[in-house]
C-alpha cells in the first residue's frame, strides 16, 4: 500500500513538472510572439480609434441661418445681354489686312534669317552699314544748313561790306549784283538778290529785319499764307545756291530772278 502511494505521488509529481514545463514553454512562445507582432496590433488599435474620431467629426451639421431668396432684375439682365463683351458666341474673327500679312511675311523671313549664324552676321553688317549711312547723311544735311560748314565756300566781297554780316540798308544792290554777274560769281549774285528781297519786305513792314535772325524767323513773320509759300520757294533756291557745294550757273541765277519777280507781284 505504501509502495502504491509512492508511485502515485511520483506520477503526479512528474505530471505537475511536465505541465509546468509546458506552461513555461507556452509562456516563452507567447512572449516571443507578442514581442514580434505587438507593434502591428498597436497600429491596428490606433487606426480603428482614428477612424472612429473621423466618423464622429463627419457628423452632419444643419444650417439654421435664414435663406434670402433673390430674383433677377430684368432690366440689368437685358443690359448685360446686349453688351458686346458678353456675347461670346458671336465673336467675329478679324481677317488680317494686306498690310498686316505683308509685315507678318517680313518678320517671318527675318526670323528665318536670324536663326542661322550666317544670317545673323549678314544682318549685323547691314545694320552697321545703314547706321553709318544715316549718320553721314545727317552730318551732310546739318552741314548744308550751317553757314560755317565744311561744304560752304567762302565768298570774296566785291564791295566794301562783308558778305557774312551785311547791313541791307547800306548795300547798293543793283551795282553789287551787276558786278557779281560781270565776274561770273552767280552764287554771290543770288545772295545779293535774296538780301534785296529782304530789304523790300522790311520797307513794306512785312518783316522786322535783324542781322541775327534766320530765314525761318522771317518766314514766320509773314502773315499772308500765299506770300509765305512764295518766300519759302525763294529761300530754298538761295540756300541751295549759297550753302551747297555745287557750282552755281547762270541758269540758277535766272531761276532765282524769275522766282523773285513772281514774289514781288504778290506784294
Amino acid at each position: 500500500m505504501k509502495i502504491l502511494k509512492n508511485s502515485i505521488n511520483t506520477v503526479m509529481l512528474q505530471a505537475v513538472l511536465h505541465l509546468a514545463s509546458r506552461v513555461v514553454s507556452l509562456t516563452c512562445t507567447f512572449r516571443s510572439f507578442f514581442s514580434k507582432y505587438m507593434h502591428r496590433y498597436l497600429f491596428l488599435i490606433l487606426f480603428f480609434l482614428c477612424n472612429q474620431t473621423v466618423f464622429a467629426q463627419q457628423k452632419l451639421v444643419y444650417d439654421s441661418a435664414a435663406v434670402e431668396v433673390r430674383t433677377f432684375n430684368d432690366t440689368s439682365f437685358q443690359e448685360y445681354k446686349s453688351d458686346a463683351d458678353f456675347q461670346y458666341e458671336n465673336e467675329v474673327v478679324e481677317t488680317p489686312s494686306l498690310w498686316d500679312r505683308f509685315w507678318a511675311c517680313v518678320w517671318k523671313k527675318y526670323d528665318e534669317i536670324m536663326s542661322t549664324e550666317a544670317g545673323r552676321a549678314t544682318m549685323k553688317f547691314i545694320f552697321w552699314l545703314l547706321g553709318i549711312g544715316g549718320l553721314a547723311f545727317f552730318v551732310y544735311k546739318v552741314a548744308r544748313m550751317n553757314r560755317l560748314s565744311l561744304f560752304a565756300t567762302e565768298q570774296q566781297s566785291l564791295t566794301a561790306y562783308k558778305v557774312e554780316s551785311e547791313d541791307i540798308h547800306a548795300i547798293p544792290f543793283d551795282t553789287a549784283i551787276n558786278e557779281a554777274l560781270q565776274q561770273g560769281n552767280y552764287r554771290l549774285a543770288i545772295r545779293l538778290s535774296y538780301l534785296q528781297n529782304l530789304k523790300l519786305l522790311t520797307d513794306k513792314e512785312l518783316i522786322d529785319w535783324h542781322p541775327n535772325k534766320t530765314n525761318t524767323d522771317y518766314w514766320l513773320e509773314i502773315a499772308d499764307t500765299s506770300l509765305q509759300r512764295s518766300f519759302k520757294s525763294v529761300t530754298s533756291i538761295f540756300e541751295y545756291a549759297w550753302y551747297g557745294s555745287h557750282s552755281v550757273t547762270r541758269e540758277d541765277f535766272e531761276t532765282m530772278k524769275e522766282e523773285l519777280l513772281q514774289f514781288k507781284t504778290q506784294l
